[in-house]
């Protein structure tokens, strides 16, 4: 078969170049190197278009991973919480303005920190504020607020010749006025309470148990058993009281009240009693006493069997009961009774030869004004 015959001047024809990758590749000839510059440029472009897949594929998973471990959102705390409003009308508001103007307004115009509630009622609580719209005259709507069991505050508008959207804003206005206040009142800090000035009942009560000094005196009047003898005077006291407890250091001066020279007893000693108070001003103690004492015979020609000797000494111990009632301020007018035993007995011998003796039981009853001094001053 004859081979078809090519046009003069005409190469035979070339299959078209396989293209690899970036190469060309030629029949018959070497392979050859692109420029620098067209590797480079297409080494930029794959860069280029494998970056966003890789880059968009951690973000992705950073925000996935970011959204799974974000912790909780903090509960806010109860301070924090909005204030829940709730807005109701009377029969004779609701025929003025319409009760959901009122409510659409109210809440564009509430402040930040409150909210509208759903219904007009719901259960008790804080951070609770309460709206009531009343129509006590066919002239004037009256707005009560309310909020956290405060004191209730009234507004009332003049809403004669309005149209009802124009009395609606006016109170809506108003109640978000009176809310805010009473938010702001409410957030506002209390004074503290002054403090409460005691009583003078807590006062007399307090100083019971205060340190005292106390000086008393007054007259005093014994009889002894033994003899018989009575004797009249007077004492003087220095007392210490703590904790309802008094100390006494006392002192008395006594006679026979006889014709010529009388018989003297003069003793000092100690006491101690416990105070129970019946009321403010009237008190009883209970305590014992005990003390030492100078006797002085005239008409003895011996005491103790010593001829001559007219003086001798002597002791005596007893109860002391006592009560006593406030004159005025700290001076006090006390009646005492003082039962006891003379310790040690005074034998003497009279002129005519008769024997006697201060012996026996001592019964002594005194009067006294006393008067007292607080350690420290009540305020």
């Amino acid at each position: 078969m004859a081979r078809a015959r090519m046009p003069s001047g005409s190469s035979p024809a070339r299959k078209p170049p396989q293209r690899t990758g970036l190469r060309r590749l030629r029949s018959g000839r070497a392979p050859r190197r692109e420029p620098p510059a067209l590797a480079l440029a297409a080494f930029v472009l794959l860069l280029g278009s494998a970056l966003p897949a890789a880059a968009a594929e951690p973000r992705a998973v950073v925000a996935i991973t970011g959204r799974a471990s974000a912790p909780a959102a903090p509960r806010l705390p109860d301070a924090a919480a909005p204030i829940e409003v709730r807005v109701a009308l009377s029969r004779g508001a609701a025929e003025e303005v319409s009760s959901v103007r009122v409510r659409r307004l109210l809440e564009i115009e509430l402040p930040d920190g409150a909210a509208l509630a759903a219904e007009p009622v719901g259960p008790l609580g804080d951070r609770v504020a309460t709206v009531w719209v009343d129509r006590p005259t066919a002239a004037r709507l009256e707005i009560q607020v309310r909020l956290d069991g405060r004191a209730v505050v009234r507004r009332q508008i003049a809403v004669s010749g309005l149209t009802s959207d124009v009395a609606a804003r006016l109170v809506a206005i108003a109640a978000s006025e009176m809310i805010l206040a009473e938010m702001r009142r409410a957030r506002a800090p209390r004074r503290p309470p002054s403090p409460r000035r005691p009583t003078q009942d807590e006062v007399e009560l307090a100083s019971r148990d205060l340190d005292t000094l106390s000086v008393s005196a007054g007259p005093y009047a014994a009889v002894v058993s033994g003899g018989p003898r009575v004797l009249g005077g007077a004492g003087l006291a220095l007392g210490l009281r703590r904790l309802r407890l008094t100390e006494s250091l006392f002192a008395r001066l006594l006679a026979e009240p006889s014709g010529g020279e009388p018989l003297r007893w003069i003793e000092a000693g100690f006491s101690g009693d416990y105070r129970f108070w019946l009321a403010a001003s009237w008190r009883l103690s209970i305590g014992a006493t005990a003390s030492v004492a100078s006797l002085r015979l005239p008409a003895a020609v011996s005491v103790d069997g010593i001829a001559g000797e007219r003086d001798t000494w002597s002791a005596r111990a007893g109860l002391g009961l006592g009560v006593e009632t406030r004159l005025g301020g700290p001076v006090w007018l006390g009646l005492t009774l003082d039962p006891g035993i003379v310790l040690r007995p005074a034998r003497y011998e009279g002129a005519r030869g008769e024997a006697g003796a201060v012996e026996g039981a001592w019964l002594g009853i005194g009067l006294s004004l006393a008067t007292e001094r607080r350690s420290a001053p009540l305020r």
